[in-house]
């Protein structure tokens, strides 16, 4: 008996196209989303645009990769899909999960991510407006 790979896939919703659209995972077209600063951190919008408001997207990190101390401008809800890993609110405990832990992240609170070693990891993040991420020494005076 011959095995057969499973993908997952990211659906694209919302774009105005009269017929719907499938995407294997090893066909997503994922986008740097801060080389300077988060090498090797991609992205890829399912539907919307984070940059102008509400938005579904995914995001790789490296294995091993700490976002830093940072918030965001817009509340979202993020979900494990692949790999082990670790959210913590600043002055809490960090919480690690794999594959389907969920997190809810208010707007401003600061926080910060990180995919454990041992393998990539992939999180699905849907946003509730405009995302602008800021690091958390920026925050004074907000």
């Amino acid at each position: 008996m011959k095995a057969k790979a499973t993908h997952s896939f990211a659906q694209h919703r919302g774009t105005g196209a009269t017929q719907g659209t499938f995407t294997t995972s090893d066909a997503i077209p994922w986008k740097p989303v801060d080389p300077k600063n988060h090498p090797g951190l991609e992205m890829f919008a399912v539907w919307g645009n984070p940059n102008e408001g509400a938005s579904l997207f995914l995001q790789k990190y490296p294995a091993g990769m700490d976002s830093g101390w940072h918030w965001h401008s817009a509340a979202y809800q993020g979900v494990v899909i692949q790999g082990k890993f670790t959210h913590t609110f600043k002055g809490a405990a960090p919480q690690t999960g794999g594959p389907g832990s969920v997190w809810s992240q208010p707007a401003r609170q600061v926080h910060d991510d990180k995919c454990e070693e041992g393998g990539d990891c992939i999180i699905a993040a849907q946003l509730q407006g405009q995302w602008l991420r800021r690091d958390s020494k920026e925050r004074q005076g907000v």
